[in-house]
């Protein structure tokens, strides 16, 4: 009975601590993060902004860390542009698999992050998670292809960090725009602002 007791006291003390961490992001901190303008002011896309749009996103609707974010390789996203819902919708969708849980390195998760469009899926829609992704893969699929097209031109230790034994690009990290150590404060704060 007295470990009970003394149990449930500590409880409390868990419950009522307050930590040193960073304050949660508000209510309209995330909406200037998910309504963030991706094109220049001509309309051309901006890698940059569009990287950051992405990258700030998906730490918030799938809870990631920035970690989580530079472990996710080419093969664990998969586009399930095909995807209907129960009403027949078009609700495409992004698949994000074969993850480690934070906590427990040996559990497999997965994400699912799919159109946000009011009723059917709009292609041109800013706000819609699922069109940021798709644009951000499409431009880095576009910037992967440049290395192929001059593999003969670069030196042998560049081939040898981009490309396998035979000539394919090596297993590639989804967003490597990121560093390991993750990416920078400043991405999300310059979204916001």
């Amino acid at each position: 009975v007295l470990d009970v007791l003394q149990g449930m006291q500590r409880t409390k003390k868990w419950r009522d601590h307050l930590g040193n961490g960073a304050d949660p992001l508000t209510r309209e901190h995330v909406k200037k993060i998910l309504l963030a303008e991706v094109h220049d002011e001509d309309g051309e896309l901006n890698p940059k902004r569009l990287r950051n749009k992405v990258i700030a996103a998906l730490l918030i609707l799938c809870g990631w860390h920035p970690v989580d974010a530079w472990r996710i390789l080419d093969e664990n996203v998969i586009n399930l542009d095909g995807f209907h819902d129960s009403n027949g919708h078009h609700r495409p969708a992004f698949y994000f698999n074969d993850l480690s849980h934070n906590k427990r390195k040996k559990w497999k998760v997965c994400n699912t992050i799919g159109c946000g469009c009011k009723g059917a899926h709009h292609v041109k829609n800013l706000a819609c998670p699922y069109n940021i992704i798709l644009w951000y893969q499409g431009l880095k699929n576009e910037f992967d292809e440049k290395p192929t097209e001059r593999k003969t031109r670069i030196s042998r230790k560049e081939r040898l960090r981009h490309f396998d034994e035979n000539g394919d690009l090596k297993e590639r990290k989804f967003f490597r725009s990121i560093t390991k150590r993750g990416c920078n404060p400043v991405v999300i704060l310059s979204l916001i602002h």
